[in-house]
């Protein structure tokens, strides 16, 4: 993904945020692409994916209902089978979950998650 296609805050919300998203934090994470930004995301997932079958840890995979980045449903539930687990999904967030109002659910997840492998 181009830097210029989520550099402007109508753009950013439409890819990595949801309509919830206060405008203010769309604006703040927008005006903060850099082409590092977009480069590091691209070089995990196209570039150098994990090779699924060398991981022997537990993975937490967690999808939001409303990521405009395109990676659907779908994509999230593939992945979380790559790695023999359930995908959990939070319903209102956008692509960047952790900068979403419902971003206290979601470490509380991660947390839950990590209490549970006594981490």
């Amino acid at each position: 993904m181009p830097t210029d296609l989520v550099n402007t805050p109508a753009l950013a919300r439409e890819f990595l945020f949801c309509a919830h998203t206060p405008e203010a934090i769309v604006k703040f994470c927008a005006a903060r692409v850099e082409p590092e930004s977009v480069r590091a995301g691209l070089d995990q997932m196209l570039v150098r994916p994990p090779k699924a079958d060398r991981v022997t840890a537990p993975v937490l995979v967690l999808g939001a209902r409303d990521d405009g980045s395109r990676i659907g449903d779908t994509d999230v539930s593939a992945t979380a089978r790559t790695y023999q687990t359930e995908a959990e999904f939070f319903p209102n967030m956008g692509h960047n979950m952790m900068l979403e109002p419902g971003w206290a659910a979601v470490a509380a997840c991660i947390d839950r998650w990590l209490g549970t492998r006594g981490l």
